[in-house]
């Protein structure tokens, strides 16, 4: 089995932007995403798992797996294009993958 190091990024925010979200991550170049809605507190206050909240109220958390090039892209174009009017955080670490190739162009 061989693994390769590759980017996964992962980004949290509120589920009213997810449309938007998920078109710019394709655009950039992923070949797919993992989407969860998640709970949790930050400085905007606190994001229960309330399942009377209405799906545009939670917030979401969405997984990329791709290229130090397109993670990289689509991390600073998040930030960029959201953040400034929305909760969020997005961040980078390596993995390692088997069946690397299946996230590259």
């Amino acid at each position: 089995m061989e693994l390769e190091v590759l980017k996964r990024v992962v980004i949290i925010t509120e589920a009213t932007i997810k449309d938007e979200l998920l078109n710019l991550i394709m655009s950039l170049g992923a070949k797919g995403y993992t989407i969860d809605t998640v709970c949790g507190r930050g400085e905007r206050g606190l994001r229960d798992d309330d399942t009377l909240l209405g799906e545009y109220l939670r917030n979401i958390k969405v997984e990329v797996i791709a290229t130090k090039d397109v993670a990289e892209k689509i991390a600073s174009s998040v930030v960029e294009r959201f953040f400034n009017n929305y909760s969020g955080i997005t961040f980078l670490h390596d993995v390692q993958v088997v069946r690397g190739g299946k996230f590259k162009s």
